[in-house]
């Protein structure tokens, strides 16, 4: 059975809302800091959702949750999912005529998705230095 990640995913958040921040100074450069105000403990909802998938298909008692395809496609609407809190957050803005480029959107969606497996690759050069990992 899959383990509950939440040191992991607190690091993963902070750094997918790192590179929204950038993102968005740079897509909304008159607001950008109040809008990152929310942008950023949503995101960590996103990636702990994302990072926490095989946890909880693992607590259903179906056959399947053993399918990785299906955890992959639950990411998948994730990531959709924060793509498009994304671009309604940038529609509410006052000023309508900047708001997040369509890479903005879709790079968010995809880190949201890949979490999980970017994880895999930096925990051997972070692990040792969380707590609780």
């Amino acid at each position: 059975m899959a383990e509950l990640l939440i040191v992991p995913a607190v690091v993963m958040g902070i750094l997918i809302g790192l590179v929204e921040l950038v993102l968005l100074a740079r897509d909304e450069p008159g607001m950008w800091l109040s809008h990152s105000l929310h942008a950023i403990p949503v995101m960590f909802l996103f990636v702990f959702a994302s990072m926490n998938i095989s946890f909880v298909l693992g607590l259903l008692p179906f056959a399947i949750t053993e399918n990785s395809m299906v955890d992959f496609g639950i990411r998948v609407v994730i990531g959709l999912l924060a793509a498009l809190k994304t671009g309604a957050a940038a529609a509410l803005v006052p000023h309508t005529s900047v708001g997040e480029s369509k890479f903005h959107l879709l790079l968010i969606g995809v880190l949201v998705v890949a979490a999980p497996y970017i994880w895999a690759f930096i925990e051997p050069f972070v692990g040792g230095l969380l707590p609780f990992s």
